[in-house]
């Protein structure tokens, strides 16, 4: 029984088992409001995210630089995009932020909300 609740315990903490769907509703939901923020959108491409967690830890770093206002990050796409106050943070700021976390981040060529 012991061995049953520790195999339930680690299926729920596991970060690889969500869903992806969800991931992708939670990115569309987060990319709507930073549509609707203020401020210069941008898109960034990230390289070398591999789960929600990732995700999670980018948005918390761009969250921390004074000037953001709104980021969703999708790690299945690298899509990360951002609303920030151009007068308080330049594009390099934000992707310096990202690459101290580990990854590799440029400003993309996607046109930002497609």
């Amino acid at each position: 029984m012991r061995s049953f609740l520790f195999g339930i315990a680690l299926f729920a903490a596991t970060p690889a088992f969500a869903c992806p769907m969800a991931d992708a509703a939670a990115f569309s939901d987060a990319s709507a409001k930073v549509q609707a923020a203020s401020g210069t959108k941008l898109t960034l491409s990230v390289e070398g995210m591999s789960c929600g967690d990732c995700a999670n830890k980018v948005m918390a770093a761009l969250g921390g630089v004074q000037g953001v206002v709104a980021s969703a990050v999708d790690y299945q796409t690298g899509r990360t995009e951002v609303a920030f106050d151009s007068a308080k943070v330049k594009p390099e700021t934000l992707i310096a932020a990202i690459k101290k976390l580990g990854y590799k981040a440029t400003v993309s060529t996607d046109v930002f909300g497609s």
